[in-house]
């Protein structure tokens, strides 16, 4: 292999405890407000697309709709979600967040976007955008490659 291909595919190889310590590190900061990994997941899903649907979260978030239906039924009876009858499919729902839901997920994303901060000071712009760009295109070609395989 080349050096790049190498360094291609440790890079590949770091994703996993990558994803440990961002999974640890995130579950630190919803702790304090008495949710889980994958409450905070479906609350800032419904903050990026109010009104959703149970299937367009568990599509937007890649998750399996009976787990997201599971954690719909958790965060509404926290009151920290509503829902209320789909316009386009009788016997769904579209789920909204409450002001509290609303608070506990802006507070989450401020401490986390305080961390990234302090991370980002190290690269350039230019890094930061080559990464996104990279990062994206290999979930993009190994989301294919499961799905051809």
């Amino acid at each position: 292999m080349t050096k790049t291909l190498d360094q291609l595919y440790e890079a590949v190889q770091a994703t996993r405890p990558l994803m440990r310590g961002i999974t640890a590190a995130v579950e630190q900061g919803t702790l304090p407000h008495g949710i889980s990994l994958g409450q905070r997941a479906l609350l800032e899903g419904l903050l990026n697309r109010p009104g959703a649907t149970a299937p367009q979260l568990g599509q937007d978030l890649q998750l399996k709709r009976q787990f997201v239906s599971r954690i719909l039924k958790e965060l509404r009876q926290a009151a920290l979600i509503e829902a209320s009858p789909s316009p386009a499919r009788k016997g769904s729902s579209c789920y909204c967040l409450k002001p509290r839901g609303t608070e506990i997920i802006r507070e989450i994303r401020a401490r986390e976007t305080a961390v990234l901060q302090r991370f980002a000071s190290d690269f350039s712009d230019e890094d930061i955008a080559t990464h996104h760009r990279v990062q994206l295109a290999l979930t993009h070609f190994f989301m294919t490659q499961a799905q051809e395989a």
